[in-house]
């Protein structure tokens, strides 16, 4: 009997949910629609003059040089294995070592490199070509 009630309202509800969509697809105007549309693209978007978000308003930088919102991405996503140390040109090798392999003081470290960055515009440049562990002590 259980199964028998759990049968009919299954069907039930599968006909009172069919007969819910009240929405129909008019496939004629969703052809006028997708015809009279203008094509965008992502490269369209950095090379229109028109347009706001060009390349020069994004101020990105060809050179090569480091900034300092490379430097924050990469310590806030990847500071416990010293990535931004790498970025700004740590010679050492076993940097990540010292991140990876001591939690308490890798971890205080990247918080400091990361927060240090966002509070002071020019403290990204002290680790640039600098192999020391601890660089705000200086």
């Amino acid at each position: 009997m259980k199964k028998l009630a759990l049968v009919l309202g299954l069907a039930l509800g599968l006909g009172f949910g069919a007969q819910a969509n009240k929405y129909k697809m008019d496939e004629v105007k969703l052809s006028q629609t997708f015809e009279n549309s203008q094509e965008v693209s992502f490269n369209e978007m950095f090379t229109s003059d028109l347009n706001v978000a060009n390349a020069t308003n994004l101020n990105l930088k060809a050179d090569g040089a480091k900034t300092r919102g490379g430097y924050l991405l990469r310590s806030f996503f990847c500071g416990g294995i010293a990535l931004h140390r790498y970025y700004m040109g740590t010679a050492k090798k076993h940097m990540w070592a010292l991140y990876f392999c001591v939690p308490v003081a890798g971890g205080v470290a990247a918080c400091v490199d990361f927060w240090g960055g966002v509070f002071d515009a020019d403290f990204y440049k002290k680790y640039e070509n600098n192999d020391k562990w601890f660089v705000w002590l200086d």
